[in-house]
């Protein structure tokens, strides 16, 4: 079994793919690997964008929804083969955490979007991006649509574990 954990930035989703890794689910995080996508890839993407630093790269491909698809016409390919070779060579159901899952076309036996308020979202992203950048970033993610089971992560993580208790208990662990 795959489940497919998706939403925007800031939404919960580490905390959702946690609680299945919890439960015995091998978790892949498809932003590490489009970490490592990116390392694989550094001579070409260097090439096309003057760069392979993160962080410049960043600044370049959300300011522009141009560069940012050139930059995934790149780097998702490679992204995808690595997800799809995890997931065969999975000898346990998996859990994979990809907010741009729609862009990987990746199969799953079931979708769960997590939302949150975007007010919640750039809180709890202050640390690391201004609320500008993570604005910025919202733009670029509109494809990112409400599908499968869709929970609402308000901030109150009791709430949110007894929702995805039941979740496991429903679909997953008859």
């Amino acid at each position: 079994m795959i489940v497919c954990v998706t939403g925007k930035i800031g939404t919960g989703k580490s905390t959702v793919s946690k609680f299945f890794e919890s439960k015995g689910f091998k978790y892949i995080d498809a932003d590490k690997v489009g970490h490592v996508a990116l390392e694989l890839l550094s001579g070409e993407i260097e090439k096309e964008f003057g760069t392979c630093d993160r962080k410049k790269l960043g600044q370049i491909v959300f300011s522009d929804p141009e560069k940012l698809k050139k930059l995934e016409k790149i780097v998702h390919p490679l992204m995808r083969n690595i997800i799809e070779k995890e997931i065969q060579n999975s000898q346990c159901k998996v859990v994979l955490e990809a907010a741009i899952l729609r862009r990987l076309c990746i199969r799953c036996d079931m979708i769960i979007t997590v939302t949150a308020p975007e007010g919640s979202m750039i809180e709890r992203l202050k640390e690391r991006y201004t609320s500008d950048r993570v604005k910025q970033v919202l733009s670029m993610q509109e494809d990112i649509i409400e599908e499968g089971i869709v929970i609402e992560n308000n901030g109150d993580i009791d709430k949110l574990y007894k929702t995805l208790e039941k979740i496991y208990e429903s679909f997953i662990n008859k």
